[in-house]
C-alpha cells in the first residue's frame, strides 16, 4: 500500500513557483527561463505581462491562464486537477515573488492539501531589494503589504506596530502615498524613512530622510508615479539624557502658551521621543520654577 501511494504521488505533476523581475528584465534567472520553456501550463497574474516578458527574453510559452483575487477560488479545482493528472504547472506573477502581495496563496494551500509537490525558483524581491539599499537596520523587519484602504483599519493597524523594534515596510500606490506618509508621521513621529521606487529600472529613485522632510519633498512634485516601497525606522530605546538642549528649550518655550498635553503631542511628532520621557522633562522644568 505504501509503495502504491508513493507511485501515485510520483505520477502527479509539480507546481513550480517562479519569481520574475521587479523592473530590469535581465534579472529573470536562467532556471526561470528554462522552467517557462519546459512547462506547458502557466498560471500568471496578467497574461499580457507574462507574454511581454517571454517576448523580450526570447522564449516561447504555451498555455496561459490568469489568476487574480477575483477568480482564484473559482479556478483552484481545475488547476489542481491538471497537476494531479501529471501536468507540471508554473505559478508566476507580474513582478517579484508570487503570493507576496499577489494572488496564489489559496492555490499553494490547496496543492499542499492534495500532497502535490511544490518547488520554488527564486527571483527578485522589492522588499529585500529596498531593505538592503535603505541603510535602515536589516536584521529585523516587518512587512505590512499594502495598507488597508479604510482609514480606521489603516490607523488601527499602524498603532499595533508602535512598539515593534524592527524596520517597517509597506507598498503603496502613488495616489495614496502622501496621505499614508502623513498618517505614519502622526502615529510614529518623525522617524527616519526611506522611499524606494522604480527599483532596478532606469529611473530608480531612493529618498532617505526624516519623515517630515520626505513628505515635503513629495509635495513639491506635480505628479507622483510608480509603486512605492516605504521603509520606516523601528522603535528605538531612548533614555532621558537623550533629550538634548534644543529639545529642552523647545519644551520650555511651548510650556509658556500651551497645555501639557499639547506640548507632549508636539514634541512627539517632531522628535519621536516617548511620551513618558517628555512628561518627565516637563515635571523637571516645573520643579525648577
Amino acid at each position: 500500500m505504501e509503495n502504491d501511494a508513493k507511485l501515485k504521488y510520483n505520477q502527479q505533476g509539480v507546481l513550480r513557483i517562479v519569481g520574475t523581475p521587479i523592473g530590469n528584465l535581465m534579472d529573470l534567472s536562467p532556471r526561470g527561463i528554462e522552467a517557462f520553456q519546459k512547462t506547458d501550463f502557466i498560471v500568471c497574474e496578467d497574461t499580457r505581462v507574462t507574454k511581454r516578458l517571454a517576448k523580450l527574453r526570447g522564449f516561447n510559452i504555451k498555455t496561459l491562464t490568469s489568476l487574480n483575487d477575483f477568480n482564484e477560488t473559482r479556478k483552484l479545482t481545475s488547476i489542481v486537477d491538471k497537476i494531479k493528472q501529471g501536468n507540471d504547472v508554473i505559478l508566476t506573477c507580474d513582478a517579484g515573488m508570487p503570493l507576496v502581495s499577489d494572488p496564489g496563496y489559496k492555490l499553494v494551500s490547496k496543492c499542499i492539501e492534495n500532497k502535490i509537490q511544490i518547488d520554488v525558483i527564486p527571483g527578485p524581491s522589492a522588499i529585500i531589494s529596498a531593505l538592503v539599499v535603505s541603510g535602515l537596520a536589516p536584521n529585523n523587519f516587518f512587512f505590512g503589504g499594502f495598507p488597508p484602504k479604510k482609514k480606521k483599519r489603516r490607523i488601527d493597524s499602524l498603532k499595533k506596530l508602535l512598539e515593534i523594534d524592527a524596520t517597517l515596510i509597506w507598498f503603496e500606490s502613488p495616489k495614496r502615498v502622501l496621505s499614508f506618509l502623513t498618517e505614519l508621521l502622526s502615529t510614529f513621529g518623525n522617524r527616519q524613512t526611506v522611499i524606494a521606487k522604480e527599483l532596478t529600472k532606469l529611473y530608480q529613485e531612493i529618498l532617505r530622510n526624516d519623515l517630515k522632510s520626505i513628505i515635503c519633498e513629495l509635495k513639491k512634485r506635480k505628479v507622483l508615479k510608480g509603486e512605492y516601497v516605504i521603509l520606516l525606522e523601528g522603535k528605538k530605546e531612548i533614555v532621558e539624557n537623550e533629550i538634548n538642549i534644543d529639545v529642552q528649550k523647545k519644551i520650555y518655550d511651548l510650556m509658556k502658551t500651551n497645555s501639557v498635553r499639547s506640548v507632549v503631542n508636539t514634541i512627539v511628532k517632531e522628535t519621536n521621543l516617548p511620551k513618558n520621557i517628555i512628561y518627565k522633562e516637563i515635571l523637571r522644568i516645573k520643579e525648577k520654577k
